[in-house]
Formats: C-alpha cells, sequence, structure tokens
C-alpha cells in the first residue's frame, strides 16, 4: 500500500473528526494517564512532533496532530464502560452469525492466546462476516435490523475506543525514533498493535486498558525496527542480546574498564559463551545500490572490486572432465545411454522422473530405475 493513499484515508478520517467534534468543548483539559512506569503519558501539548503545529498546516502529519490533539480521552469510568459494551455486542454479533452457520474457527485470529472460554476474536473478520451474511438476502428481517443495530453500536464503540487511545500511540512512537523508519510509520504500526489490544482486552480483569495496550503497541513498533534494521534479518532473541551487549559496551567503557567479554558478559548477565558467540556475528549489512553521497549519483557497486569473470584453469579443467563424460556414456549400451540422457537432461534442457522415462521408453518406473542404477555402476568401472 502506497504512503499517499494512506495520507488520503488519513485525511477523510480527520474531515469526519473534525465534523463529529465541532459542538464540542474543546476547552476541556484532557486527563492524565499514567505509563507502566509511572510516568505521565499525555502531555496538555501535542509534543508528538519536535516542530510545533501552526495554524495553517501543510504535510499530512502535521494535520494529522492538529486534528488529534482536539480529542478528549476517556475518563477510566467511560473507559470501562466501553470496554464492557464492545465485548458485550461482539458476543451478540457472533451469536448471530453461529445461528446462521458461521464457525467460530472462521472469526478468530491467528496465533493469539485464548480469551476465557470462547477466544479471541478478530474484529475484522466479524465484521466482513456480517457484511456478508447482510448482503445474501436470505436472513429474516427481524434477524436483519438486529444485526444491523448491533453492527451500528458496535462499530461505534470500536471507532470512539480507538480514536481516544492515538495519543497514547503517539507518545509510544516517539521513544522509538529511529532514522531508518519514517516516524508516520511507527504510528501506523502502532495503530495496529491498538487495534490488536482492542480484540484481546479483557475488561473483567480490572486493570486500565491503556496499561494493556501499551505492550501490543510497543510489540507492533518494536517488530517494525527489527524488519527494517537491516538487509539480513536475524531473530529476534540474536537482535535483543546484541542491543544488550552494545548498551554494556558503552557503559563498561564510561567506567573507566575494557570492554572485555568477561566485563560485557557480567554487565549483561548473558553467558560468555553467548557474548563471544554474538560478537562474532558479521556487522550490519547494506545494499550495494546505496548512494555514498548526498548527490545520489555514486554508489557503493561503483567502487566495489571487479573479479575475474573466469579462471582460466578451472575452464579448462570443467571442458576436460565434460568430455571425459560424454565419451563414457556413449560406450553404454543405448537403452541405458538414453536413460540416462533423459534422467539428467542431457537431451533436452529438463530432467525426467522414472516415471516418464518409463512411459517414453514402454518400460515400468521399477525397470527405469534398475537400468539408471546398472549405468552408473557401468561409468564408475570406466572412470576407474
Amino acid at each position: 500500500m502506497s504512503r499517499v493513499n494512506i495520507h488520503s484515508r488519513d485525511d477523510e478520517w480527520l474531515k469526519d473528526t473534525s465534523n463529529a467534534i465541532a459542538g464540542d468543548d474543546l476547552t476541556q483539559e484532557p486527563p492524565v494517564q499514567p505509563t507502566p512506569t509511572g510516568r505521565a503519558l499525555f502531555d496538555d501539548e501535542p509534543a508528538a512532533s519536535d516542530e510545533p503545529i501552526a495554524e495553517n498546516v501543510s504535510t499530512p502529519m502535521q494535520n494529522y496532530l492538529k486534528h488529534l490533539y482536539r480529542l478528549d480521552l476517556l475518563t477510566p469510568e467511560e473507559e470501562h464502560t466501553t470496554t464492557c459494551m464492545l465485548r458485550e455486542l461482539e458476543d451478540k454479533i457472533i451469536a448471530l452469525l453461529q445461528k446462521r452457520g458461521v464457525e467460530l474457527v472462521e472469526l478468530r485470529s491467528e496465533g493469539v492466546e485464548q480469551r476465557g472460554s470462547t477466544g479471541a476474536y478478530d474484529h475484522g473478520l466479524i465484521i466482513a462476516k456480517a457484511e456478508a451474511l447482510l448482503a445474501q438476502g436470505n436472513i429474516s428481517q427481524r434477524d436483519r435490523s438486529s444485526l444491523l443495530s448491533l453492527m451500528r453500536r458496535f462499530r461505534a464503540n470500536r471507532k470512539k475506543l480507538i480514536q481516544c487511545n492515538l495519543r497514547l500511540v503517539i507518545a509510544i512512537a516517539k521513544r522509538f525514533r529511529n532514522p531508518s523508519v519514517p516516524f508516520i510509520d511507527l504510528i501506523q504500526e502502532g495503530n495496529v498493535g491498538l487495534m490488536k489490544a482492542i480484540e484481546r482486552f479483557k475488561p473483567q480483569m480490572g486493570y486500565r486498558f491503556s496499561t494493556y495496550a501499551y505492550w501490543w503497541i510497543q510489540q507492533e513498533i518494536q517488530l517494525t525496527l527489527r524488519r527494517n534494521d537491516d538487509i539480513v534479518r536475524q531473530p529476534a532473541n540474536v537482535q535483543d542480546d546484541l542491543r544488550s551487549i552494545y548498551r554494556a559496551i558503552n557503559e563498561v567503557r564510561s567506567e573507566g574498564l575494557p570492554a572485555s567479554d568477561e566485563n560485557i558478559a557480567r554487565e549483561t548477565g548473558l553467558d560468555l559463551e553467548r557474548v563471544q558467540s554474538l560478537l562474532k556475528l558479521p556487522g550490519p549489512t547494506g545494499s550495494l545500490d546505496d548512494p555514498i553521497s548526498d548527490d545520489q549519483n555514486s554508489t557503493r557497486l561503483d567502487y566495489a572490486p571487479a573479479n575475474e569473470l573466469f579462471n582460466t584453469d578451472e575452464l579448462v579443467s570443467n571442458q576436460e572432465l565434460a568430455e571425459r563424460l560424454r565419451e563414457a556414456v556413449s560406450r553404454l549400451p543405448p537403452r541405458q545411454r538414453t536413460v540416462l540422457s533423459l534422467r539428467y537432461g542431457l537431451i533436452s534442457d529438463r530432467d525426467c522422473s522414472f516415471r516418464v522415462i518409463g512411459e517414453q521408453l514402454g518400460l515400468s518406473q521399477e525397470r527405469a530405475r534398475q537400468l539408471h542404477s546398472d549405468a552408473l555402476r557401468q561409468l564408475k568401472r570406466q572412470w576407474r
């Protein structure tokens, strides 16, 4: 999906949002929600951008932030009521879909933990199945009216929960800014984590939704950084251990100690063998097409040393080996020679299976395999 399409979709959402909140009281100060570390996630100022947001915005990012910080946050009571209502509406919609023959496995997300006895469900699948059921037309008027009402309330509560937590996504994304990934992409991936948290949140556990969503948002952002950090992708546990090692090296050197393997292992808590094996890994890789200057004209490939096109001695040896092999095959009986030629593509560019060889020669598959084995044994005797 191109970034232009994303921005256009965001602009449409922002227009709907601005119309919806036009009559609201925008002077109310939003409440402050604590993070797992005890710090305030939301400030009174839109600090997600380093540049102040002017009245006449020009970029999609500024336009997004300008409208976003006009949305009020949910109080703990409103948040609990919204999440409970969303779970209740979800269960009712699923019950209606089951009544029309939809299996629960068709609505569940893949690779997620179970939510009680019913499991976790993908809201996108629920909406798609409900719309498909309404489009079929073979549903009673009573069920249609009930499903339409449930879907309208379900969408409204889900949208409300998403929009009122978008500032949480920006606050978390700020902590993971990286030159290799645009900030708007980090926000987009964090929004995906927010929607996953909404699908899996259990209000009966008693904790705040923002506390639960924090981990999912952070996980999606970190996965994005891992996918874009290097051309050759390493496992997540290897990347985490390498980051710990690099931090430990800086801390050890700041204390005036040598960055030896023993000091690094003691600082990180990893085994000495683990530290030594990770330090032997090759460094970050780069593309040969990356420009090496600001003019974008010279690339790394331009300065790469040119290898020889071929090795003369190796070329002569291969030619002699091919000639000897052709002579040895020509001394085989005709049927065995044909089997070898078909098997290894000496006649055509395609290798044939024993079944195909048997069909072409009027033999069984087992007989073709036996002729192939006999031919290889004779070649080995000739080669000696």
